[in-house]
């Protein structure tokens, strides 16, 4: 939020917003994958000393980076949850794409069907059409019965 005096600063395009959150992300993971980085080559660097002297500070060191190791992975996890949602929530043009693309099939669909439907009724008229005159033309035609 802008909130010093200067109000003639233009508002920020779509392509710069999604750029400057795009380099957020970049930052936070690339902080969260040297954090794994350097804290698994410690545990690697402390498990080849065997002093007996140090095992107990080793074991807690070793747990203390471990235990590093699982926080930047939850990081790196928040981050792929925010950037799924981002995707999901702000990706307005794809959606925009995939709905234009289902309309039209919807369309062509209806376009197929509204055709055989035609036929049908073509079909069903001639049908109709051969059935009255033979019946019409026929020499075993029933009488009309009189009502009593």
């Amino acid at each position: 939020m802008n909130t010093g005096g200067n109000n003639s600063l233009p508002p920020q395009t779509r392509g710069e917003v999604l750029f400057r959150d795009q380099q957020f992300f970049q930052k936070q993971i690339d902080s969260k994958i040297m954090q794994l980085l350097e804290n698994y080559h410690n545990i690697i660097k402390i498990s080849k000393v065997n002093d007996p002297l140090k095992n107990a500070s080793e074991i807690y060191e070793m747990e203390t980076r471990t235990s590093n190791m699982l926080n930047a992975g939850e990081g790196l996890l928040k981050i792929i949850e925010e950037l799924k949602q981002n995707l999901i929530l702000n990706d307005f043009s794809t959606m925009a794409e995939e709905v234009r693309i289902q309309n039209l099939v919807y369309h062509k669909e209806n376009e197929r069907t509204n055709k055989s439907i035609k036929l049908i009724s073509e079909e069903l008229s001639r049908s109709l059409k051969e059935l009255e005159d033979e019946y019409y033309n026929s020499s075993y035609k029933l009488p009309p019965q009189s009502s009593k």
